[in-house]
């Protein structure tokens, strides 16, 4: 899949902004502030309903403006092109549009266009809380299954439910054996969604292992990388989806009175965990940085090749900045790797780190100032 052509309007500081790409590497160069991580951004948006570098869609709204919009035309693999149309207005929301008809449902266009990214933000994967590991390996299995996205949101809501359930009987709002038949009520329900989910991630990591790896054996051939999903049921003794529920559902009845004295829900998938090792030690706690940028690197192309099995369909790539996280040695690896996989888009603050490639791939590059693009 290449992204062909972007217009973007009122997002951030680009009022009004046309390009059209090269289908292999394209290179955004600009001071800080200037608005090459916004083109990245909108495309972002175009692939997967959000950014990937603001937590609310407001926050990329031109100053002056009252709504964005950012429009792609993209040609697949197989030749058939498609137009995605992202629109927001305070007030209003935002609405998105493939080929002029409404998407009601964001899981779809998040599963049809394939997407890569690493940016300084990136490092949250690997050091932060585990929910952020949650959300990259989340995003990743819902790229490939729509299903999953819906499950997960489903899952949310339950358990949101549930929370509200424990809390009223914590704090006597309402009678306990009133709580209790409410619990009863949405138990079954949360612990059906509860194992699906965990299920289809066991069953990811199984797949996803060897293409990490893979891709971190071309950083680093000595060091021996581990990806551990860790949740609260034994998934060893839990091969099929009946066994799961049934495990499943017994610790949750033994963590009931836990529950009930906090007033949340402790055991779920929401408490799940994706341990990062190298050579048996876990990476947050015992990693050096030129260690925790390599095992980035590697979680990106390992996606990036996930992907493309998976939905027979290459990813685009988009690398924020990754020049100034990584030395030389790792920078021209990845350089090597993306100048000949599929189409990229690589933002910096200037282009001497990519010259000695440029005549090696296909490099198309644009100069971003004040919002205003050029090719260079």
């Amino acid at each position: 899949m290449i992204l062909k052509t972007i217009e973007i309007k009122n997002f951030r500081n680009h009022i009004h902004t046309q390009i059209e790409f090269s289908e292999n590497l394209n290179l955004i160069v600009g001071g800080n502030a200037q608005g090459k991580t916004s083109i990245l951004e909108a495309i972002s948006y175009l692939c997967l309903t959000k950014s990937f570098n603001a937590s609310s869609d407001s926050y990329v709204l031109n100053f002056n403006s009252k709504f964005f919009e950012v429009l792609g035309k993209f040609e697949f693999d197989n030749g058939h092109e498609a137009i995605v149309r992202v629109s927001f207005e305070n007030g209003q929301g935002k609405k998105i549009f493939l080929n002029k008809e409404p998407v009601e449902k964001f899981s779809i266009l998040i599963s049809k266009f394939p997407i890569v990214i690493l940016s300084p933000r990136s490092k949250e994967t690997a050091q932060g809380s585990p929910e952020e590991r949650r959300k990259f390996f989340d995003l990743t299995i819902a790229q490939v299954s729509s299903v999953y996205t819906d499950e997960l949101i489903d899952y949310k809501k339950i358990l949101k439910q549930r929370n509200k359930i424990l809390n009223a009987i914590a704090n006597d709002e309402i009678k306990f054996e009133q709580g209790i038949d409410l619990l009863e009520v949405w138990d079954e329900t949360f612990v059906n969604y509860a194992s699906r989910i965990i299920l289809r991630r066991k069953k990811f990591i199984s797949e996803f292992i060897g293409f990490f790896k893979n891709a971190y054996s071309k950083f680093n051939e000595v060091e021996e990388p581990e990806i551990e999903y860790v949740t609260q049921i034994d998934i060893k003794k839990s091969e099929d989806f009946e066994t799961l529920k049934g495990n499943f559902r017994e610790i949750l009845l033994r963590s009931r009175n836990e529950e009930i004295k906090r007033g949340i829900t402790l055991v779920g998938p929401h408490r799940d965990e994706f341990v990062f090792k190298i050579n048996g030690r876990e990476l947050r706690r015992f990693a050096s940085q030129g260690q925790v940028k390599t095992f980035l690197v590697a979680l990106t192309i390992a996606k990036f090749f996930y992907l493309k099995e998976k939905k027979i369909e290459k990813p685009i790539i988009l690398l924020d900045d990754v020049f100034a996280e990584l030395d030389i040695e790792r920078t021209e690896k990845l350089l090597s790797i993306v100048g000949n996989i599929g189409q990229s888009f690589i933002t910096a603050t200037d282009s001497e780190t990519i010259k000695k490639f440029e005549e090696k791939f296909k490099v198309k590059k644009f100069i971003v100032n004040s919002g205003v693009v050029k090719d260079a």
